[in-house]
């Protein structure tokens, strides 16, 4: 037998051993603290994400997503609280690649930049739609949400239509009023 025939053989017969073994199990994530106080990561995302023009900016996300929890329309009741607003670092708005949230979007725009507002985008159809939305948005930042946790939060408070405001209060809010930005909204009574 020739040694090419012999290496091939033993190369052959490593990888099958190789291949036979399981692979090994990942660690399981631990929860080292949970004050339940924790910070929504989405916000900080949006940062990264970068601009619509920007290379490479939505490699690895999948397309199309959507809110399976969340619903276009309006809010049964503005104000409601979603979030305890004492560790809420900047207004967040909640909002899909759809007609009615690009109208909400351009409708609110001025506002959503004075309260230097990001978004977090629950449903888009593809790269193009979201890219669309991030034009429009510019100069806000934009997420896109990879989970459900802010969608689940806002169903529990009982804000399950997009596009809406979650204010810097913690409060969610469709109907974005003047004095908002000279202050902290009211909560109501």
């Amino acid at each position: 037998m020739s040694p090419r025939v012999l290496c091939a053989l033993l190369l052959c017969a490593a990888a099958s051993a190789v291949a036979a073994q399981p692979a090994p199990e990942s660690p399981k994530l631990q929860v080292l603290h949970d004050s339940g106080r924790s910070v929504p990561f989405a916000p900080y995302v949006a940062q990264l994400v970068g601009d619509a023009d920007d290379p490479g900016v939505l490699d690895g996300l999948r397309f199309p997503f959507g809110a399976r929890l969340l619903r276009t329309g309006v809010l049964e009741q503005e104000g409601l609280k979603v979030f305890d607003g004492a560790w809420m670092t900047q207004p967040m708005f909640v909002l899909a690649a759809d007609e009615l949230s690009m109208r909400w979007l351009a409708h609110n725009k001025d506002q959503l930049v004075q309260m230097q507002a990001v978004g977090i985008v629950v449903q888009a159809g593809s790269p193009l739609a979201f890219k669309s939305l991030q034009r429009l948005a510019m100069p806000l930042r934009l997420a896109p949400e990879t989970g459900s946790w802010m969608s689940e939060q806002l169903v529990a408070a009982g804000a399950n239509a997009y596009p809406v405001l979650v204010h810097s209060n913690g409060r969610a809010y469709q109907i974005l009023f003047q004095d908002m930005f000279q202050q902290t909204p009211r909560s109501p009574q």
